[in-house]
């Protein structure tokens, strides 16, 4: 699926819930590709990780988090906070530390979904995953 495409189809996503599934879906599947690309065991992978259900099953469909995703063996987490596209424009990202850790282990990125972002959002995540991670803080 091409970027582009694959992108505006996402535009609604917040007032329509299969269209939301389908993006959940969509960043599920780009994950994955992306750790194709690098060779990077997908298996160690528990996705989605946080929960963004409410007791009833009903979809929480606020884009916090959109994605999430835990690596077992390294004990990492990516968090990624998809906000309006009907908004400016945002992006940014930064590492937490857990409560049973002291060195940071959770990547949070925040971004309106375009195509200039998606790429920048590939790049952080692999290296993230590869340990050649630099925060902005």
């Amino acid at each position: 699926m091409e970027n582009s495409n694959g992108l505006q189809y996402f535009v609604n996503y917040l007032d329509d819930e299969d269209m939301y599934t389908a993006l959940e879906k969509y960043w599920i599947d780009m994950f994955f590709m992306w750790l194709h690309k690098e060779n990077i065991d997908g298996s160690d992978w528990i996705c989605p990780y946080y929960n963004t259900t409410f007791s009833n099953g009903k979809k929480m469909m606020d884009g916090n988090p959109i994605f999430s995703a835990k690596s077992k063996k390294e004990n990492k987490i990516i968090k990624i906070i998809q906000e309006s596209s009907k908004n400016e424009s945002v992006f940014s990202y930064w590492t937490n530390c857990s409560k049973e850790n002291s060195s940071p282990n959770e990547l949070v990125i925040v971004c309106t979904l375009n195509n200039n972002d998606f790429e920048k959002i590939q790049e952080i995540i692999i290296n993230w995953i590869k340990g050649m991670f630099k925060d902005t803080k």
